[in-house]
């Protein structure tokens, strides 16, 4: 039996904060597929309940569902890039550093079309299109719009450095090639 002896690389230097963003993002997939399938799942029932007299209402559900699919498959394939992150494989750490960058660029892209969507209202642009009822959830609806900015803008910086950590020779020693 030959005798097993342990990488020194392999093992962990104490806390790693690109670990614990990996977890994070894991995490975050997760729920994200969770919530992907039950809106899927809604979109999945009001379909069956529509009659095929309402084109336009079936169309833009089959868009909804479609949207829902793709989120769904976006997820699913970063929970497997974090899982091959974790287990620390040599595979995951390229794929890990594309994702982060193309999650950074989409917080962006999304946070803007946020604003870009959002602005016209608060800012009273839009005139007769507000109605009593929105005046009194107007406040509500600007704080969750800042909140959800805010995160946006948050999320953004860990991933690129991420993304940047990865990339680096002290981080690409920490993996291993597949058996």
């Amino acid at each position: 039996m030959p005798l097993m002896i342990r990488d020194r690389s392999m093992q962990p230097h104490g806390l790693a904060i690109w670990r614990v963003l990996v977890w994070a993002l894991l995490l975050l997939a997760a729920l994200g597929c969770l919530q992907y399938v039950r809106h899927a799942q809604q979109v999945w029932e009001q379909l069956q309940t529509l009659a095929p007299a309402e084109p336009d209402a079936v169309a833009a559900l089959h868009s909804m569902l479609g949207w829902d699919m793709a989120y769904l498959v976006a997820a699913f394939s970063l929970i497997v890039i974090c899982a091959g992150c974790v287990l620390r494989q040599s595979w995951a750490r390229p794929c890990m550093r594309l994702a982060a960058v193309l999650l950074a660029a989409w917080l962006i892209y999304s946070g803007i079309l946020l604003w870009l969507e959002w602005q016209p209202l608060f800012s009273g642009a839009s005139g007769d299109f507000l109605h009593t009822a929105m005046h009194q959830e107007l406040p509500q609806v600007y704080r969750s719009m800042q909140l959800a900015l805010l995160f946006k803008g948050l999320a953004v910086p860990p991933l690129l450095w991420l993304s940047w950590w990865l990339g680096r020779p002290a981080a690409r020693t920490q993996f291993r090639l597949r058996r």
